[in-house]
């Protein structure tokens, strides 16, 4: 199955593809606040393929780094505040890039 050929899986096509059960899926939605798939008229999740990222990240720091649930949630939560920082960097030296031609 290719990652890259829909805009939302079910449960079952992310447990399939990614080689893990759905209950863990559920599991995590509780345990990881990045983890949010959307859900259906009919209240099935529909996941994404961001969704599918964060389940990947999730599994990396679980498996291959040994981390606890605790230390993975923090160490996405770090992730996430790390890349909101360079994206907002980015935005000010554009700013400052922008103000050094004008001058």
């Amino acid at each position: 199955m290719e990652p890259k050929a829909k805009l939302y899986y079910d449960i079952n096509e992310v447990a399939e593809l990614l080689k893990v059960e759905a209950p863990t899926l559920r599991f995590w939605e509780k345990k990881f606040p990045q983890l949010d798939p959307k859900r259906d008229a009919r209240n099935r999740r529909r996941y994404t393929e961001r969704d599918i990222e964060i389940i990947k990240k999730i599994m990396h720091q679980r498996e291959k780094q040994g981390r606890t649930i605790k230390g993975t949630r923090e160490q996405l939560r770090r992730k996430e505040e790390s890349e909101l920082m360079i994206q907002r960097l980015m935005r000010v030296r554009k700013f400052l890039v922008e103000l050094k031609d004008n001058l």
